[in-house]
């Protein structure tokens, strides 16, 4: 029986894809990959718009791409394979960190911008995980999956997250699920549930004070959630550490969903 402690959370793969890898939550995960010892594939729909990640690619002496790819069309996830297989070799590490948000009413949700929201959070983690599961984790017998969540996959909002929130309660059933089903092939799969955290998607709502006071309000350490705490969430679940948790959404919330 393995007894030694040590090294328990250097990650579980030396190359990892990291899905909306170039702004937000993703780059900063990307940064913190690069800086413990993984080479990094990140893709986005605009994949240049992130030189300082390849700044740092070279100064860690790791090796790093930038793919352009639509994670909604499965031709591109397809595509997304072969440059990253070809660039950098397999990826055993994924981060499924693209997503998105469109703030309307629920009674003005038109279908399009509820497909919208839908196809990119749900139906893109699906698509790159089964590419990545299929090409290289199932026949390494290995590999850790992780998805964003969101703390309001477990709370309500007053308005505009109709399609949001169900878009990441269905990530956490969707991890549940590829947890259990995955297993048999010695691939880890959990999600990372933030509180709000400063980044593209809702940095106008944060400028208004009002909003931004109440929020802060409600989060029992009183801040918001940083890059820093979701790359150190998503290297923890990526780690030797982890590997006996699967199917788990991890809440890195400040306590917010347990004040609820």
């Amino acid at each position: 029986m393995e007894t030694s402690m040590k090294n328990l959370f250097v990650p579980a793969g030396s190359t990892a894809l990291i899905t909306g890898g170039t702004s937000g939550l993703g780059h900063a995960i990307a940064e913190a990959f690069l800086q413990n010892g993984v080479d990094v594939a990140v893709c986005s729909r605009h994949p240049d718009t992130a030189p300082d990640l390849a700044e740092l690619a070279a100064a860690e002496g790791r090796r790093y791409l930038a793919v352009r790819c639509d994670i909604t069309d499965e031709a591109d996830v397809a595509a997304l394979g072969d440059a990253v297989e070809a660039g950098l070799g397999p990826a055993t590490l994924l981060v499924n960190s693209a997503g998105m948000n469109i703030l309307k009413p629920a009674e003005d949700y038109d279908a399009a911008s509820f497909d919208k929201v839908l196809a990119l959070n749900v139906r893109g983690t699906h698509l790159v995980s089964k590419m990545a599961a299929k090409r290289w984790m199932i026949p390494a017998h290995k590999g850790r999956i992780v998805n964003l969540s969101s703390a309001k996959a477990f709370l309500g909002a007053d308005r505009n997250y109709a399609a949001y929130c169900a878009s990441k309660g269905a990530i956490n059933m969707y991890t549940q699920q590829l947890g259990c089903e995955w297993a048999k092939f010695g691939i880890n799969v959990n999600a990372i549930a933030p509180t709000f955290v400063r980044t593209p998607i809702n940095a106008k709502q944060l400028e208004d004070p009002i909003f931004y006071n109440s929020l802060v309000s409600r989060i029992p350490m009183g801040r918001l959630g940083t890059g820093r705490d979701m790359a150190a969430a998503a290297l923890f679940l990526c780690s030797e550490g982890a590997s006996f948790i699967t199917g788990v959404t991890l809440k890195v919330d400040g306590g917010v969903t347990a004040m609820q």
